[in-house]
């Protein structure tokens, strides 16, 4: 019964730590500029006081993208 408790508990968890996918779309957008405000805002709402076992799941995602709006950029979660 332990078991089959703790692995459920397990599975929650690790559901919990998904963020999903996300697009950033703007006109006449090149490569190289979206990867240069993607760091940018990435530096911005990056949390390094947040608990996570990955870089990526330290980041504000309101902060993000509020951010990429700023640059101009229309964010979609893709599901």
């Amino acid at each position: 019964m332990t078991r089959r408790v703790l692995g459920v508990l397990c599975l929650a968890l690790l559901a919990g730590c998904s963020t999903g996918h996300w697009t950033y779309d703007r006109p006449g957008l090149t490569p190289a500029r979206l990867d240069q405000d993607l760091e940018a805002c990435r530096r911005e709402a990056h949390r390094p006081y947040w608990f996570s076992l990955w870089r990526s799941d330290r980041v504000d995602r309101d902060v993000f993208n509020s951010c990429m709006t700023r640059k101009g950029y229309v964010a979609r979660r893709d599901e």
